[in-house]
């Protein structure tokens, strides 16, 4: 009881996420129930602590204000989906309502891993993080070896464990790779770099050779190719700008583990066994299985959407199910589809050009500011692709609210990484990267913002370099504190 604490919550917070994540599966698929133990512990941890930091601290105000702003906008931008909710919508009110939750939650982690490990040691983290990947790695593979794995897609390729979508495992064990990596430092004890190391190996076995998706296979790759990157380059810094001369024995050991790293990437990638390779097989067959009447040729839509686009031609669609700015965006996607030569199977570009369309059409100021609906729209065209969705159907409110956050700490390490380029290590050149690649795919997979589990895994690499941006301007200060004592010293002896 006495080491409970803000702190060791965290901790176990982070340690819990793969068991949470299991357990929403488990629950979902086989007691047929929406409701499960992570519906509850994943916001009353963070809600527990906000109101323990509310009433300890001394900025009240404040955080009245900034909760107010957050529940405002939630308010309003729920009465817009309600008012542009229509029979083809995909969500109802409170599916909407839960994505309003999520990302509200993620801001509030933000808050609350920032302020709690404010100039803290951050070592814990990174080794809360090994842990839990430690549990999603050997649940997956005792789920594969036992025949309960589920399958990655319906089509039965790929596994995916005991977890919900292949997408966002493999963005969660891609992201908790970037941290993991970390403990390959000259501080850290053996022990841990060996369990590190064989989390890492068997990590992108798993990503690479059975998962069967892009992002764990590419994620992987350029977890690697950061990695080998920010060493070398703090290896040529060191050499050139800092002028150490410990070069030649530093690049021997760095190609060895280079030409380890990619023989087993390249090995893996060219297998032919590889999930991801039947997937894409797969698809590319579908590519000309849906045929265009009008052209005659393969649709560059899918077969749902070219049905639509067919009795919106004819008239056969009422506005009470789909309202007109909805119908002139489908025509648009066909024909912008079908003049950019857009694969069928496309469906995230897809989806993309549709709800840039219906922003055009719609040609309103308040849905531009508060959004138009996430869920408003048919399922095909739900905006997979998390940032376009975040200015799209949430509005630009809700895109500064949920999205300039995480943007402006990443803008700021930039610029620290910048000014102090001669101080920096590999670890915040790397985790700069894996933050970079976090936006990435939250802009290209989607699912990244709105999964609380990788969005913890996030918010710990901010921990971790707004800590080391602390440092640096500190050490900063305390150098010119120094220099003024030693003038202040001259003047004195003059």
């Amino acid at each position: 009881m006495k080491k409970i604490n803000s702190k060791n919550i965290l901790y176990l917070f982070i340690i819990l996420l793969p068991l949470l994540d299991m357990s929403s599966f488990i629950f979902r698929n086989y007691f047929n129930t929406s409701f499960s133990p992570s519906t509850f512990i994943r916001p009353i941890i963070p809600t527990i602590l906000i109101i323990l930091i509310f009433f300890k601290y001394k900025f009240k105000l404040k955080t009245i204000i900034i909760g107010s702003i957050y529940g405002i906008y939630s308010l309003v931008h729920l009465y817009v989906f309600n008012k542009l909710n229509y029979s083809i919508s995909y969500g109802t009110i409170t599916h909407e309502l839960q994505y309003i939750v999520n990302y509200t939650f993620l801001i509030l982690n933000l808050f609350i891993f920032l302020f709690v490990f404010y100039k803290e040691d951050t070592k814990n983290i990174t080794k809360s993080v090994l842990i839990a990947n430690g549990i999603y790695i050997l649940s997956i593979y005792i789920s594969i070896f036992t025949n309960t794995s589920s399958t990655t897609y319906l089509e039965g390729m790929g596994f995916k464990g005991w977890f919900e979508s292949g997408n966002s495992l493999s963005t969660i064990l891609v992201l908790n790779l970037f941290i993991i990596f970390t403990l390959f430092n000259k501080l850290e004890n053996k022990k841990i770099k060996i369990i590190a190391f064989i989390e890492i190996i068997l990590s992108g076995i798993f990503l690479i050779f059975l998962l069967g998706t892009r992002t764990g296979l590419f994620g992987f790759v350029l977890v690697v190719g950061a990695y080998i990157f920010s060493r070398i380059f703090i290896l040529f810094r060191n050499h050139f700008v800092n002028k150490e001369k410990k070069l030649k024995k530093n690049k021997k050991i760095l190609l060895i583990i280079c030409s380890i790293l990619i023989v087993f990437i390249v090995g893996l990638v060219l297998y032919k066994g590889s999930s991801l390779l039947s997937r894409r097989k797969y698809l590319n067959s579908l590519n000309n299985a849906i045929i265009d009447s009008q052209t005659g040729e393969p649709s560059h839509v899918t077969g749902d959407i070219l049905k639509f686009k067919e009795q919106i031609e004819k008239n056969e669609i009422d506005e009470t199910y789909m309202s007109k700015p909805m119908q002139n965006s489908i025509t648009g996607l066909y024909n912008f589809a079908n003049k950019h030569n857009i694969a069928g199977t496309d469906r995230r570009t897809q989806q993309l050009i549709y709800n840039a369309y219906l922003v055009k059409n719609q040609s309103n100021i308040f849905y531009l500011l508060f959004g138009n609906g996430f869920l408003n729209n048919y399922g095909e065209l739900t905006l997979e692709m998390e940032i376009p969705a975040f200015l799209f159907n949430f509005g630009l409110i809700g895109f500064i609210l949920y999205f300039i956050p995480f943007l402006s700490l990443f803008i700021y390490y930039i610029y620290i990484g910048i000014k102090n380029i001669k101080k920096i290590d590999a670890e915040y050149i790397f985790l700069c990267f894996g933050i970079l690649l976090s936006f990435i795919l939250s802009f290209l997979v989607g699912q990244i913002f709105f999964n609380s589990s990788a969005m913890i895994i996030i918010t710990c690499m901010n921990v971790i370099l707004l800590n080391k941006c602390i440092n640096l301007k500190d050490e900063k200060i305390n150098i010119i504190d120094q220099e003024k004592d030693i003038l202040k010293e001259e003047l004195l002896i003059k």
